[in-house]
Order: C-alpha cells, then sequence, then structure tokens
C-alpha cells in the first residue's frame, strides 16, 4: 500500500515537473518569436510575394535588379528592332514579331499565360511604341486583365557637352509631351479594357529629382550629374550607372507592388556596383539606398498613372 503510494506520489510529481518545462519553453519558444517579429519590423522590410515578369525591353532595363524587389523574370527579349513601319511586319518581324517568335519557341508563357505581369523597358519608349496598342490587345487576349506596365525612359540626347551642363528644365518639358502622347495611348486601351490595366512607371521623373539633387549638392556620395551615367574613356553616354538602376529598380517595386521600398534592404551586390565596373562610378551604399527609395514612392505614389494613387485614393478615375 505504502508503495503504491509512493509510485503515484512519484508519477505526479513527474507530471508537474514536465508540464513546467512545457510551459517554460513554451514562454521561450514565444519570446524568440516575438523577439524575431521586432527584428523584422525594425531592420528588414518583409519581402512581398514574388511577381512572375515577362519581360521585353534593352538595355534601359535589362540591367535592373529586378530579382532582388521580388519581381523574377519568366520571360525576357533584348530589341532594338522598331524600324518597320507596316503593321503586319511589326507583327511578324519587328519588336513584337520577334518577342513572340523568341517566347513561343521557349515556353510559350504568353499563350498560357503562364506570368503575373508583363513588363515594357525600351530606350525608345520616352514616346509611344509602333503598334503599341495592338500589342496590347495581343497581351489581354492569352490573359484577360493582367496589368501591363510601360517604364517611362530617362531623358537622353540633345547635349553634347557634359551631363552637368544639361538644361534639365527643358528636358522636363520636351518629356513632359512625350509622356502625355504615352498617356492618350493608355488612356485608350484602358478605356476597352473597361479599366485600368495598362501603367507607367514614371522613371524619368524620378532620375531627374535626383539629378537636382545631384546638382544641389543634396545627393550623398555623387558630386556631380556625370557620375549617374556611366562613361566609356571620358566618352559622355546616356546609359545609367549604380543609381539610375536601383532607383529604377525601385520605382517597379513601388508601382508593381503597390508598396513603399522604403526600409528594403535589397542583395545588391557587395561592392555597390550594378553594371560593373565604369569611369566616374560611385558605388551605391545604404544612405544612398535610402535616398533612392523615397524618392521612388514620392514619385510613383503621386502619378496617376503608376496605378498606386488610384489605389490610394478610392475616388480617383483612375480606380474605376
Amino acid at each position: 500500500m505504502l508503495s503504491s503510494m509512493t509510485t503515484g506520489i512519484h508519477l505526479k510529481g513527474q507530471c508537474i515537473m514536465m508540464s513546467f518545462r512545457v510551459l517554460v519553453c513554451s514562454l521561450c519558444l514565444a519570446s524568440l518569436l516575438a523577439l524575431g517579429d521586432i527584428v523584422q519590423a525594425d531592420d528588414l522590410k518583409p519581402a512581398p510575394a514574388p511577381l512572375r515578369m515577362w519581360h521585353v525591353g534593352n538595355s534601359w532595363s535589362a540591367t535592373l535588379p529586378f530579382e532582388a524587389m521580388g519581381l523574377p523574370r519568366v520571360f525576357y527579349h533584348h530589341t532594338h528592332n522598331f524600324g518597320h513601319n507596316k503593321l503586319e511586319d511589326i507583327l511578324t518581324k519587328g519588336w513584337i514579331g520577334e518577342a513572340l517568335k523568341k517566347d513561343k519557341a521557349q515556353k510559350n508563357l504568353l499563350e498560357k499565360g503562364d506570368f503575373d505581369v508583363v513588363y515594357l523597358g525600351f530606350v525608345q519608349l520616352h514616346s509611344p511604341l509602333p503598334a503599341m496598342d495592338e500589342f496590347f490587345d495581343i497581351v489581354q487576349k492569352h490573359k484577360p486583365g493582367v496589368r501591363i506596365y510601360l517604364q517611362h525612359a530617362w531623358a537622353h540626347g540633345g547635349y553634347k557637352g557634359t551631363h552637368d551642363e544639361d538644361d534639365l528644365d527643358k528636358y522636363d518639358a520636351e518629356w513632359a509631351k512625350r509622356r502625355a502622347a504615352i498617356e492618350a495611348v493608355v488612356d485608350t486601351a484602358n478605356k476597352r479594357s473597361g479599366k485600368q490595366v495598362v501603367f507607367i512607371i514614371p522613371l524619368h521623373d524620378a532620375v531627374m529629382k535626383m539629378r537636382r539633387m545631384v546638382a544641389a549638392g543634396q545627393f550623398p556620395k555623387v558630386t556631380k550629374q556625370e557620375q549617374l551615367f556611366v562613361s566609356f574613356d571620358g566618352k559622355r553616354d546616356e546609359h545609367g550607372n549604380n543609381q539610375i538602376y536601383a532607383l529604377g529598380a525601385y520605382c517597379a517595386y513601388a508601382a508593381i507592388h503597390g508598396k513603399s521600398p522604403e526600409g528594403m534592404r535589397p542583395k545588391f551586390p557587395a561592392d555597390g556596383n550594378l553594371v560593373g565596373k565604369r569611369d566616374a562610378q560611385v558605388p551605391l551604399d545604404d544612405e544612398q539606398n535610402a535616398v533612392l527609395q523615397k524618392i521612388a514612392w514620392e514619385t510613383v505614389s503621386k502619378y496617376p498613372y503608376a496605378g498606386v494613387a488610384a489605389a490610394l485614393d478610392p475616388k480617383s478615375q483612375l480606380a474605376k
């Protein structure tokens, strides 16, 4: 009898001890999870769900670090083939025909609708592209309602001196006219679709804001606008350097994900160089990234055709 009582007490004690250990472990785990949430909230911006891009472009968008923005490319075609005038030639041999043939020969993703967004980024996309409206219809035929993003090219050409000698006001005035022509095509496409399916990413505006900051001595580490562009043997070139490509990626993130990139810590190259070694290059750092993220969000969120302003303001005409 006494032995049975002792055994019972011993077992009961073991149960109590096990329950206590489980409770302690649970509390520790909860504390660690809470700490993890705090670390993530304070130090890391949660990555968005990836959106797969069907991308056609050239050097004005080819090297943008989309993958670091949660925008993996499932298809990419690089082209400058805008010389055809006849619609049939554009659709079969021009930029559209090239892209469609390449896609079909690979995984045929367009016809399958196996992508999330379409992205066009050309140096020529400062103005409407030939047969752009027809391209929109082709995409919508295969995947109705899919979002199509047009990267408005940053200003280039027209000057022979250094970038620091450019007339920025003159550039802005000319590019505003060109963008208005793109907006007219986009309006027609969206009206035909019954909702906003084609969007414009105002990269030119964002780049110009950065250039003005550099000119005013307000951008960290960069002292000349010339440093924002690549150069070969000291010769002027209009291709973007590290800061422009990072800004382009942040603008794409803001427009496509509909979120501010502020606070992001993307996995850029450790040496801060996105475009390889170039003359007059300034590597990216955290201070610059913070400024670029702010410029991107301020620019994209206030431009109706990017789609974010409409989402933030239900009364917007473009939200209908």
